[in-house]
C-alpha cells in the first residue's frame, strides 16, 4: 500500500477481547502489524490524547458498557485529539452514520463506519482513505507531523498559508467548472496543519479573522491570475458576526480587479442557527455585491426548508458523510435524493462532496447532482 509509512499510531478501542484481535488480523491481513489495542476505554483515551498527530488512526466501537462510543467520541473530541476516526459497531447503519455526523461535530476526522463483521477490503478502503488525506499536501513527507504550532503565537502570512485548490466536476461532461479554495498552513519545519486542526483553535482565541483576512487576500491576488474562472472558499462562522467581513471582500474584489460573480461564499449549515439574523444580512450583502452563496456540509447541522428560503442561496452542497458509500446505504439514498428535489425546487444546484468511486459517482448522477468534487477526479493539490 503505497506511503503506508506515512501512518502513526493505529489504535483500536473495543471492550471485547476477540474482537479486537479479529481487528489486529484485518490489520495485519492488509499489511499493518503495529496495532495498540485497549479493551478498557480509560486506557485507551489516555493513550490517544497524548501528543496526538493528523496520522494518528484510532478505530472505537460504539457499544462498550464503561464508556460508550458517543461519550468515548464527545471525550475525544473535548481533548482536541488531531487523528482520523473510523467507527465500528453491530448496530444498524443509521445508529453508525449517527454517531459519524455526531463525532464530525465534535470536529474529528472521520473516516467512515465499519460494520461488525468487516472484511479486510473494507478496512483497506478507509485506510487508503486515510492515506490520501494525509498525502494531500504539496510533499507527503511533510505531512506526517502538526511540527511545532500555537495557536496563540503562529504568525499567519502569506508565507505560513498554503491554500490547495480541489476541481469542481460537471457530471454531464466532466469538463472543469471551477475550484475549491482549501487552506492549509505550514510550520516552521515545513509540516502541514489541517483545518480540522487549526480553525477551531483561531475561532476559539479570535484570530480567526485575522486567518480570513489572509485567505481571502491571499486567494483573491491569485484568482486575479485566472481570467474566467470560477472559485469557492469558506466563511467562519464567527466572521458572520461583523459586517466588516462584507466591506473587506468588497475592497479585495476592487483591489485585484476580480470580478465578484466568480466567487462563490460557502457558509457551514451551523451558521444558520448560530448566527441567524446577521448571518441573514451578511448572506444577503454579499449577494448584493455580486457574489454567489452556497450552504456548505449540508445534512450536518440543523437548518430548516424555511431557513434555506431566507437566505439567497444559489449553491447547496451535500456533505461527504452521506455520499460516502451512498449507492449501498439505503437512507442515505433517500436523503440524497429528497435533498436533490428540493434544491431544484428552490433554484439551488447540487453538488456531491467526497466522490471517491465509480459507484458513489453513478449514483449522485441518478439522483439528479449536476457538480461533484472528490478524490474520484482529483485529491486537493498546491496553488501555484
Amino acid at each position: 500500500m503505497e506511503y503506508i509509512n506515512l501512518l502513526n499510531r493505529i489504535t483500536a478501542v473495543d471492550d471485547d477481547p476477540f474482537f479486537l484481535h479479529f481487528i489486529e488480523d484485518k490489520f495485519q491481513e492488509i499489511g499493518l502489524k503495529n496495532v495498540n489495542l485497549f479493551s478498557d476505554p480509560n486506557l485507551g483515551l489516555e493513550s490517544l490524547i497524548v501528543n496526538s498527530e493528523f496520522n494518528d488512526l484510532v478505530l472505537v466501537d460504539l457499544q462498550m458498557p464503561e464508556i460508550d462510543g458517543i461519550a468515548f467520541l464527545k471525550l475525544l473530541g473535548d481533548a482536541g485529539y488531531k487523528g482520523q476516526v473510523i467507527v465500528i459497531s453491530g448496530f444498524e447503519s443509521k445508529v453508525l452514520q449517527m454517531a459519524e455526523s455526531i463525532a464530525k461535530q465534535r470536529h474529528l476526522a472521520i473516516l467512515g463506519q465499519l460494520t461488525k463483521p468487516f472484511s479486510a477490503a473494507q478496512l483497506n478502503g478507509l485506510v487508503d482513505r486515510a492515506l490520501s488525506r494525509i498525502i494531500s499536501a504539496e510533499n507527503p513527507e511533510m505531512a506526517a507531523t502538526v511540527g511545532n504550532y500555537d495557536p496563540d503565537s503562529f504568525e499567519i502570512n502569506d508565507v505560513t498559508l498554503c491554500p490547495v485548490i480541489q476541481p469542481q466536476i460537471n457530471i454531464e461532461n466532466e469538463n472543469i467548472i471551477g475550484y475549491e479554495i482549501l487552506s492549509r498552513l505550514k510550520a516552521q519545519d515545513g509540516s502541514i496543519i489541517y483545518p480540522n486542526q487549526f480553525i477551531s483553535d483561531f475561532e476559539e482565541n479570535g484570530r480567526i479573522s485575522e486567518f480570513n483576512k489572509v485567505l481571502f487576500r491571499t486567494s483573491l491576488a491569485r484568482m486575479a491570475k485566472y481570467e474566467n474562472i470560477n472559485f469557492s472558499m469558506n466563511l467562519s462562522m464567527r466572521d458572520l458576526n461583523s459586517h466588516r467581513i462584507v466591506d473587506e471582500i468588497d475592497s479585495l474584489l476592487s483591489e485585484f480587479g476580480v470580478q465578484p460573480a466568480r466567487l462563490t461564499i460557502e457558509i457551514t449549515e451551523t451558521c444558520l442557527v448560530e448566527n441567524l439574523l446577521t448571518a441573514q444580512e451578511i448572506a444577503t450583502r454579499l449577494r448584493l455585491l455580486g457574489c454567489s452563496l452556497a450552504i456548505d456540509d449540508y445534512g450536518t447541522g440543523y437548518s430548516t426548508m424555511k431557513q434555506l428560503t431566507e437566505f439567497p442561496f444559489k449553491e447547496l452542497k451535500i456533505d461527504r458523510q452521506y455520499i460516502s458509500n451512498c449507492h449501498s446505504h439505503e437512507e442515505n439514498k433517500i436523503i440524497i435524493r429528497s435533498t436533490v428535489e428540493m434544491a431544484k425546487a428552490l433554484g439551488m444546484r447540487t453538488v456531491a462532496e467526497g466522490v471517491e468511486t465509480k459507484e458513489e459517482l453513478n449514483f449522485v448522477r441518478e439522483a439528479g447532482i449536476e457538480i461533484v468534487q472528490g478524490y474520484f477526479y482529483s485529491k486537493p493539490y498546491v496553488w501555484a
